[in-house]
């Protein structure tokens, strides 16, 4: 009996152990997870100063291949004259999207996904034949169901005035910043040739920036990732 304890209580130890590597090396994924991008062992980035290619400046928007991606931007600053451009692309080797986002109105913030509320007649078909495709609904009540969507607003190249006039673009646009904006938006970037993974995104944005200021730009899908144009 007592051999057959030590046997049991061994074999208990022994699941234990590999239970907590198992959880360790689940944490240190999800750390990895998280984490990637804003730890990145990448030196600090200086303000870039007439690093300019072609007609505009560029900053690439993440970079990563199959195994590790970074979520930053590279620069993340950047100080150019009145008339000239900045673009914006995605280098990296897997298609994972990211935004130029400008936020210059607090209330103009958004999500990337967002609920809807639809008749509850609507019906939903999807456009690629599965039978394991379906909307995500969040409640239905007053004749009336909750769909999760995706934001029109943060998927497309999209601007909006200081008269709250929505201007939507064409993936890959140019656009020119007076500097009155509440919102501007370059749709979702993908590395060239892998748009088709979201079909209608883009591979490129740029801004033609025609006031002087200071304008802050964030990834929507990872909020973490920021830039500064300092316009002159």
């Amino acid at each position: 009996m007592l051999a057959r304890h030590s046997r049991n209580m061994a074999d208990i130890a022994s699941i234990l152990v590999i239970v907590a590597i198992i959880a360790q090396i689940s944490f240190i994924h999800e750390v990895e997870a998280a984490t990637i991008g804003r730890n990145s062992t990448v030196p600090p980035t200086n303000v870039i100063t007439g690093n300019k290619i072609g007609n505009a400046f560029k900053v690439q928007a993440g970079r990563g291949d199959n195994t590790v991606v970074q979520d930053q931007f590279f620069p993340k600053k950047i100080e150019i004259k009145v008339g000239q451009s900045v673009t914006w692309y995605n280098p990296t080797l897997v298609a994972e999207p990211h935004t130029v986002t400008f936020i210059l109105d607090n209330k103009s913030t958004t999500e990337v996904i967002v609920p809807f509320s639809v008749p509850n007649s609507t019906k939903f078909m999807p456009l690629v034949h599965s039978f394991n495709s379906q909307p995500m609904l969040a409640s239905s009540n007053n004749g009336t169901s909750t769909v999760i969507g995706l934001n029109g607003r943060v998927f497309n190249p999209v601007s909006i005035d200081a008269k709250d006039n929505v201007k939507f673009m064409n993936a890959n646009a140019h656009y020119n910043m007076t500097g009155s904006e509440k919102y501007v938006n370059s749709g979702w970037l993908l590395p060239k040739g892998q748009e088709q993974s979201f079909p209608g995104s883009a591979s490129i944005f740029t801004v033609t920036f025609e006031k002087a200021g200071i304008y802050n730009y964030v990834c929507i899908i990872h909020p973490w990732m920021k830039g500064t144009i300092t316009v002159k």
